[in-house]
This record gives structure tokens, C-alpha cells and sequence, in this order.
């Protein structure tokens, strides 16, 4: 990983690389690995170590580590270059091994700096994506790597909107199975939530992290409703409706909906009355702070809080009971390099595998209107 100006480097910790590389699922032993950015040169070490791998090809776009890996590592295929801006594979002949690269092993670069994307060809389209893809899809095309990648990833990369296109691209022939999740202070001097993912021909993916069979269950429904209001932009009066901001969520579990202060006469998305259970958009829930409550006046919620609405008391405390029975499940969708944070379209996925269903979904994919 390398965030920020090209000369800051975030290797990976050897112990991390490791363990991760232990947790793979390969139907053979890779004879020829490649990382094209390989800096340190630690997880085509680890690939040594863990998979058995008897060679090694590396690319990086800083002289300095491939000199002193040339030094170490006179056995090894080495090169310096940019790998976005490198048209064909370097030669990767070892004898014994002349089908290519069995596996690559990446930690590519994070920071996009001021740019919002890079594009790549892949597969003779050009993809529009994050930099941390960018090198996993110029990885494949250069390699063709028989038995795919593991790769050190932003978090972001699995679930935004950036690299979606590139993902669906790569989902005709690889499964994302992840690996090993990373603290985020995995890497000295960067602040970041990443993970190792395995991207493989043929391994399937499935979620075991909720616990409940939903075909044994009643479906709830509940109408999700995603709250506008921006906190730094709102007009204040004393007679508006009141605003809710995720930073509130613990004192109306506390002390009810009267504890709210703030009050608005602007007017957003997310007005809402009655029952109501809240969850913050932004930042991890606090399963404390959840609970549902009751509001005879409409409350105005800001964008960094989600809503969910039910018609009477006993479907908000079922759906209470239901979603804190899955808590860890609903803590692991809430992704993001930075601040974790869950989508909307995430969220009512989650809720429909646990027999919960937002009518606004259905009523979009059907037609039906639900009472």
C-alpha cells in the first residue's frame, strides 16, 4: 500500500503477509509469483514461506527498492517501471516453469491524490476506477495468472461505487473471498481500513455471518427512508420541527425524542413521524443507542442518519429484536477506507436477507402497493 506522494511507503508487515497467505485456498502450489509493486519485496517472501513458491517476479516504480532487492534477491525476476504505464509483461522464464505466473501478490498503491479516478484497459474496455484496482486489473491483463491474486485492498474497493463496473468485469471469471481483515494500524504511519482478498477462479462466496434461516421467519415490512437535512446549512427556529444528527441517537434512547434541542424550519428528505427505529449513516452503531421510539410531530433527520419507519409499536420492537440479534452481521456491512459508512441499497439488502422488507424497494421492483 502507498498512500499519499509516490515516495511514501506502507510495506507489508512480514507477520501480516503470512498469516494471510495461510488462509488461501489454492488448488495447487504456485511455482512463479509476481507483485508489481513489490517494494520490500515481503510478499513474494511470504509466498516463498507459506506456499512453497520457488520464484519470484517483481515490479516497482522506485529504483531504490529494486536495487537492494536485486541484492538480496539475485534469483528473482526484477524491474522497475510503472506498472499503469507498462504495455507488455516483463519475461517471466524460470526453468521448469514455462506457463507463466501461477499467482499474484499484491499490495498496490491506495492514494488517487487529487483525482477522483484513473482508467485502465481491461479486457479491451477501458475501466474507470480506483488506483488500488487499476494495478489489480493491469495485474491480470499483463500475467494472466493462472490461479489469480491475493491482494492487500482498501475496503472501499469491495463495496464503492468507483469500482463497481471493474468488479462486475471481474466477477465473469473471479470470486472476492476476503481473507484476513486489517487493523488500521497494520500499516506504520497510515490510518486506514484494508483487508487481504483472494481473487480466484471458481471459489464461491458466501455470507455465514447471519445467523438466522429467514425462510423459518415472518417478514416485518418497514419503510427505509434516508434523512437530507445538511448540518451545516440548516435554519434554525424555535418552533420547527426537530432535527435528529447521528450525535443525538444516545440521548433519545436515554431520554426520548424531548431531549432534541435543535429545531428547523427547513425542510429536506427524511421528515418522518410515528414509530421509528434510527441507525447512523455514517460511523459505526452503537448498539446501546438503538432502540425504537415513538414521535407524534414529524422529526427532520439530517444525512448522516437512516430511518426506518412501521406502523405500530409491536413491528418497531420486533424489528429492534431482530436486528440487534444480528448485530455483528449488520457492523460488518458498514465499510470504507476512512470513516466506515453503509449505503442505502446495502442496507436494505442486509435487511431482506433477515426477513425484514422496505416497501419502497418493493413497491420499485414490482409495482405492488404494500399496506
Amino acid at each position: 500500500m502507498r498512500m499519499g506522494i509516490d515516495t511514501d511507503k506502507y510495506y507489508t508487515p512480514p507477520a501480516v503477509a503470512n498469516r494471510a497467505l495461510e488462509r488461501a485456498q489454492l488448488v495447487s502450489k504456485p511455482i512463479v509469483c509476481a507483485d508489481t509493486a513489490c517494494g520490500s519485496g515481503s510478499l513474494l517472501i511470504a509466498a516463498e514461506n507459506v506456499l512453497n513458491a520457488r520464484y519470484g517476479v517483481g515490479i516497482d516504480s522506485d529504483p531504490h527498492a529494486i536495487q537492494q532487492l536485486r541484492r538480496a534477491r539475485p534469483d528473482w525476476r526484477l524491474y522497475v517501471g510503472d506498472l499503469l504505464k507498462r504495455n507488455r509483461a516483463p519475461p517471466t522464464g524460470f526453468p521448469g516453469a514455462n506457463y507463466g505466473v501461477d499467482l499474484l501478490v499484491l499490495n498496490p498503491p491506495f492514494s488517487l491524490g487529487p483525482r477522483k479516478y484513473v482508467t485502465v484497459k481491461y479486457l479491451g474496455r477501458s475501466v474507470k476506477c480506483s488506483v488500488a484496482m487499476a494495478h489489480i486489473l493491469r495485474s491480470f491483463e499483463l500475467f494472466r495468472p493462472i490461479q489469480g491474486a491475493i491482494a492487500v485492498v482498501p475496503e472501499s474497493l469491495l463495496y464503492s461505487n468507483t469500482d463497481q463496473h471493474a468488479r462486475e468485469l471481474l466477477d465473469h471469471n473471479f470470486s472476492f473471498t476476503e481473507l484476513l481483515q486489517l487493523s488500521i494500524y497494520t500499516f506504520k504511519g497510515a490510518r486506514v481500513n484494508s483487508l487481504f482478498v483472494q481473487i480466484a477462479p471458481q471459489i464461491s462466496r458466501r455470507d455465514s455471518s447471519i445467523q438466522i434461516n429467514t425462510t423459518q421467519l415472518d417478514i416485518i415490512p418497514v419503510t427505509v427512508v434516508r434523512g437530507g437535512l445538511q448540518m451545516h446549512a440548516f435554519e434554525r427556529s424555535p418552533s420547527g420541527a426537530r432535527v435528529i444528527h447521528s450525535t443525538a441517537l444516545r440521548s433519545i434512547a436515554t431520554g426520548g425524542v424531548a431531549t432534541i434541542s435543535d429545531k428547523t424550519s427547513s425542510t429536506a428528505k427524511g421528515r418522518i413521524s410515528g414509530w421509528m427505529l434510527l441507525l447512523p449513516r455514517v460511523g459505526l452503531p452503537n448498539k446501546e443507542a438503538f432502540c425504537a421510539f415513538y414521535s407524534r410531530d414529524e422529526v427532520q433527520l439530517s444525512d448522516c442518519v437512516i430511518g426506518m419507519t412501521f406502523p405500530s409499536k409491536l413491528e418497531a420492537f420486533c424489528v429492534q429484536r431482530r436486528i440487534v440479534a444480528n448485530w455483528q452481521s449488520l457492523l460488518s456491512i458498514y465499510k470504507g477506507t476512512g470513516a466506515r459508512y453503509i449505503t442505502i441499497a446495502r442496507f436494505v439488502d442486509w435487511l431482506y436477507d433477515v426477513g425484514i422488507r422496505d416497501c419502497n424497494a418493493l413497491k420499485k421492483i414490482s409495482g405492488l402497493t404494500l399496506v
